[in-house]
């Protein structure tokens, strides 16, 4: 019966975890095209300058670098994190559908195995494809580093991670339509 009230927390966690998505989604939006298509009006001003979003690690510029007022770095951090926001918000909505299924009906129900098929496609697919390009975003960050008496080098391999969980996703999504299958045959047998 506990299990039963964590997932239905569960499903509106992530219910509510969307929404927020959608709003800091809207922001990112509107503070990229500012940059874009407006980069001189008050409206982008308000903004400050542009500093793009990156996900590994935070770096503080005395002074903003010239590559971030390159129109390339700002269309880079605009893909990576339109990525970014698809792969939460599909990723949640799954995820809220997933929770609510088990919590209302079963985990072994056909509807939940291809949410998990389409779960492992997100992983694998948009989640990749945002951790390729946030590594080029943080990999031209690091270029405009004036670091003296070392040496930096950045892999960008981290997205092998998303391609990993996306196949696991599919594996037990498979694993499930197993069960799912023989509970059934089970059913019409007894």
């Amino acid at each position: 019966m506990k299990l039963k009230a964590l997932f239905k927390f569960a499903y509106i966690f992530c219910s509510i975890g969307f929404y927020l998505a959608l709003l800091i989604t809207l922001f990112s939006i509107l503070y990229h095209s500012a940059f874009l298509w407006y980069p001189n009006s008050d409206f982008t001003q308000t903004f400050g300058s542009f500093e793009p979003f990156y996900s590994y690690l935070l770096i503080y510029f005395k002074e903003v670098p010239a590559v971030y007022q390159e129109k390339n770095i700002i269309i880079l951090s605009f893909i990576s994190s339109t990525l970014f926001s698809m792969w939460i918000l599909v990723g949640l909505r799954i995820l809220h559908k997933l929770f609510k299924n088990i919590y209302k009906e079963s985990l072994f129900i056909e509807q939940n195995v291809k949410l998990l098929y389409i779960l492992g496609g997100v992983d694998l697919v948009i989640g990749s494809l945002f951790i390729y390009f946030d590594g080029l975003l943080f990999e031209k960050a690091l270029n405009a580093l004036d670091i003296t008496n070392a040496m930096v080098e950045f892999t960008n391999i981290d997205y092998v991670e998303t391609i990993v969980s996306g196949v696991i996703f599919m594996m037990i999504g498979a694993a499930l339509k197993v069960a799912v299958r023989a509970i059934e045959e089970n059913k019409y047998t007894i």
